[in-house]
């Protein structure tokens, strides 16, 4: 009986059928996940906050905050390992601290967090890197 020609033709039928129901099911499932994505891309998720951001306000509402994140240091080594050599890498070091307080000087910048608390921008107090944590203390500007 699977040798016949209806057998055979009644075989094909089933699967095409069989693909297009299951072309009908990959696209409402495809419509589905990219509904899920766009909507998880379009603010669902969490905002672009980097670091911790704590604020004060003092006296007649003046606005201070603090903007901290990790320091990435290389581990101290015992003197006797260290070399000449060892004292460009140091210099390197320091350059890389410096670069980090650029990074942070930048993530401060671009934070929501701060946009929302300083909306008519901020001056920096200070900003230092110590132990492991880059520190930006600041206030917010009152007039535009």
């Amino acid at each position: 009986m699977l040798h016949s020609p209806q057998a055979h033709k009644h075989f094909v039928e089933t699967l095409i059928a069989m693909r297009i129901t299951a072309l009908a099911h990959y696209k409402k499932i495809t419509v589905i996940a990219l509904i899920i994505l766009t909507g998880c891309a379009s603010g669902g998720g969490k905002r672009n906050e980097i670091g911790l951001f704590d604020t004060t306000v003092k006296g007649d509402d003046i606005r201070l905050f603090r903007y901290t994140l990790p320091l990435f240091r290389e581990k101290p080594k015992p003197i006797t390992q260290r070399s000449n050599g060892q004292q460009s890498q140091n210099i390197d070091q320091r350059e890389s601290e410096e670069a980090q307080l650029k990074r942070a000087e930048y993530y401060l910048a671009q934070d929501p967090r701060l946009k929302e608390y300083c909306p008519k921008g901020y001056t920096m107090i200070d900003k230092y890197a110590v132990l492991n944590e880059i520190i930006i203390r600041g206030e917010c500007r009152y007039k535009e």
